[in-house]
């Protein structure tokens, strides 16, 4: 056989095998190539968000993070708090009831808590927070299972990898069509260290798939609040239509965002719209 065929025969193994390779996020950009932006979905940095908690009506939540690190310890904290940014004391299976729980993972390892059901008439929202220490700065990986219990019905599940921190813009996709409706949330999720703390302006951009602007407006919200809403009641431009969300800050890194989608059928199923965070 020629050199030239076995050149040939080496070719396609080679690019047999590159074919088997999953791509990884760490693959070198051309110089002077713009840097891409982050998805939250990606994200293993040592601060996380869990955009949002659930408590009653039947709603539980398990959170789970997992120490990815070939080397180094997972040590930090996981901080609950209210829809309005105060400490909230949330109550974990096997766990008791607080406010902040420890995490201390070595690489490999996994921590799960779970929330409590409580079928009530009211509902909480709230957020948490990860946040690692510098003694346990190695990669994590954050993920959220909902589970919305009803009598009669078949439980509802959907899962969420954690959010992570949009510092320009974040945009999420909607579906109000053939009787969807979406619950949408904005999280501030920087957190008022010293108050008073001002709030913040956020320029909202409603858009259709093909990028006409259907409305805009300018909101303002507190430090470490989630704004969380039916978006055809409080953006009733957006019924009957599929489209994109969009917030930025009005004044460029004047805080941090993270946002969050359930898409809802008529039946009152569920599922999470990932947000693009930049």
């Amino acid at each position: 056989m020629s050199r030239s065929n076995d050149w040939k025969k080496f070719s396609v193994v080679a690019l047999g095998l590159l074919s088997l390779c999953p791509l990884t996020a760490q693959i070198r950009q051309p110089a002077g190539a713009r840097p891409r932006p982050l998805v939250g979905s990606l994200t293993t940095f040592y601060q996380q968000v869990v955009p949002i908690v659930i408590v009653g009506q039947g709603w539980t939540q398990r959170i789970v993070i997992t120490d990815v690190d070939a080397t180094l310890p997972v040590i930090g904290t996981l901080q609950f708090y209210t829809q309005t940014g105060d400490p909230w004391q949330v109550h974990m299976k096997s766990q008791g009831t607080a406010s902040a729980f420890l995490v201390n993972l070595q690489p490999g390892q996994t921590l799960v808590l779970d929330t409590e059901a409580q079928n009530t008439n009211e509902q909480l929202l709230g957020w948490a927070s990860l946040e690692l220490t510098a003694q346990g700065l190695g990669d994590v990986f954050g993920q959220t299972i909902f589970r919305k219990q009803t009598p009669g019905l078949p439980d509802f599940m959907c899962s969420m990898v954690l959010g992570s921190l949009a510092y320009n813009s974040l945009s999420v996709f909607f579906d109000n069509t053939g009787g969807n409706y979406t619950g949408m949330g904005v999280l501030t999720s920087q957190v008022c260290s010293f108050p008073p703390c001002s709030p913040v302006q956020l320029q909202v951009t409603v858009e259709r798939l093909d990028g006409t602007i259907i409305s805009q407006r300018t909101i303002n919200q507190n430090l470490a609040t989630l704004y969380w809403m039916n978006l055809a009641t409080d953006f009733p431009e957006t019924a009957g239509i599929v489209g994109l969300f969009l917030v930025e800050p009005v004044q460029q890194f004047s805080t941090t965002l993270t946002g969050f989608s359930l898409q809802f059928a008529g039946n009152g199923a569920f599922t999470v719209i990932t947000p693009f965070e930049n």
